[in-house]
C-alpha cells in the first residue's frame, strides 16, 4: 500500500522500538514510506508478524496530533472505514513522543491497511458515487464535534502564502501572484458565510482512499481536517476525482448523487458549489506552489504540479456558475 505522506524526520530502529513500547508492540524492523509533503511515515514490522504505519507529525503540536488521532478513532467507532489509531498501553491517548527529536515530535500508530489507490483512468461513476457516499458519512459522523479546529488553509493563511509567492525567485511565479490574489479576493467576497458545515476532511484525493474488490477499505490522512463548509469539502473532492484533461460531468453527477443519498444539499449549498469550487482550486494552486515548487532539498517525495489546479480553475470558468448546482439539483 502507498501512503500519501513522506519521510522528513529519521526514525531509527531504536526510536521505533521505544515508541512501540508505548503501544505494547515489539518492533523488529522499520522502513520509510516516501511520498507526500507534510508528515513523516514509516512501516513497522513486529516480532508477532504484524505491520503498522507510524506517523510522525512534523507541524502539529502534541495536543493537536492527539486531537487528530481521537477524531479518526471517532470515525472508526461510527463505522467509517478509517484506520483506528492504536491506543497507548497506559490509557493516555493515541500518541507518543519521538525520543530522538528536540522536544519530541508526536507519533501515532495505525494498523497497516492493504488496498490499492486508483489511477484517474480507473475512476468510474460507480467509484465517484461511493466516494461521495463516504464523504457524506464523514460529515454526519463529525457534525456534533464542537472543539475548535480552525485549520491551516483559511483565507488569511492563503493570503500569507501569496506574499511568499510574490517574493519567489522564479519570475513566472512572482508575476502570477497578483492574478491569484485577485481571483481569491473575488471568490472570498462572493462566499456565503452561512453555509452549513462542521469538521471536514479537506483533502480527500485519490491517494487518500484505499480500495479492495471495488469497495473502499480506508479513508486516509485527516491532517487537513478542520472546521469548514460541507459544500467546500464536497467541491475539493469533485476537483480531486472528476477531472482528467477536463471536468467529466458524468463523474461529477455520480459523486453528487452518492453524497446526497446520505445527506441532501440545501438550495443555498447548491447555489454555492461553483464558488466553493473556485476557492478550493485556488487553495490547491497556492499550496502546491508553496509546499512543492518553492520547497527544495527535502528528499524523496511526490511532486505535485500547481498548474493542474490552475487549469481546474479555468475549467470552472468555462462551466459557469450554474452548472454544478444544476447537476446537484438533478441528482436523485
Amino acid at each position: 500500500m502507498r501512503h500519501p505522506m513522506a519521510t522528513f524526520t529519521r526514525f531509527e530502529l531504536s526510536d521505533a522500538r521505544a515508541v512501540g513500547r508505548s503501544f505494547g508492540i515489539e518492533v523488529s524492523a522499520v522502513a520509510p514510506v516516501p511520498a507526500g509533503s507534510v508528515n513523516s511515515n514509516y512501516r513497522l514490522e513486529t516480532v508477532a508478524g504484524e505491520s503498522f504505519l507510524a506517523r510522525i507529525y512534523e507541524e502539529q503540536a502534541p495536543q493537536d496530533a492527539e486531537a487528530e488521532a481521537q477524531l479518526i478513532e471517532r470515525l472508526a467507532a461510527a463505522g467509517i472505514p478509517a484506520p483506528s489509531p492504536v491506543p497507548r498501553v497506559d490509557g493516555r491517548g493515541f500518541t507518543a513522543l519521538h525520543p530522538s527529536t528536540v522536544g519530541g515530535r508526536p507519533v501515532a500508530l495505525f494498523p497497516w491497511q492493504e488496498g490499492e489507490i486508483l489511477c484517474q483512468a480507473r475512476v468510474t461513476p460507480t467509484v465517484t458515487a461511493r466516494v461521495g457516499h463516504a464523504l457524506a458519512r464523514v460529515h454526519l459522523a463529525l457534525a456534533s464535534v464542537r472543539e475548535p479546529r480552525p485549520g491551516r488553509f483559511r483565507l488569511q493563511d492563503l493570503r500569507a502564502r501569496l506574499q511568499a509567492i510574490g517574493r519567489a525567485p522564479d519570475a513566472e511565479l512572482r508575476s502570477l501572484a497578483p492574478a491569484i490574489t485577485e481571483r481569491l479576493d473575488r471568490a472570498a467576497a462572493a462566499r456565503n458565510p452561512a453555509l452549513p458545515g462542521g469538521i471536514v476532511h479537506g483533502d480527500l484525493f485519490r491517494d487518500n482512499v484505499l480500495w479492495r474488490d471495488g469497495a473502499i477499505v480506508a479513508l486516509l490522512d485527516f491532517e487537513s481536517a478542520c472546521e469548514g463548509s460541507w459544500a467546500y469539502d464536497l467541491m475539493v473532492t469533485v476537483l480531486a476525482w472528476c477531472y482528467g484533461a477536463d471536468f467529466d460531468l458524468v463523474l461529477v453527477r455520480a459523486l453528487l448523487t452518492g453524497y446526497q443519498e446520505v445527506r441532501a444539499l440545501s438550495p443555498a449549498e447548491r447555489s454555492a458549489l461553483w464558488n466553493e469550487a473556485r476557492i478550493a482550486a485556488l487553495r490547491f494552486t497556492i499550496t502546491r506552489i508553496t509546499d512543492f515548487t518553492l520547497r527544495t532539498g527535502l528528499g524523496p517525495r511526490v511532486v505535485k504540479d500547481w498548474r493542474r489546479f490552475w487549469a481546474r480553475l479555468e475549467g470552472l470558468d468555462a462551466l459557469g456558475d450554474a452548472a454544478l448546482g444544476e447537476l446537484a439539483r438533478r441528482s436523485p
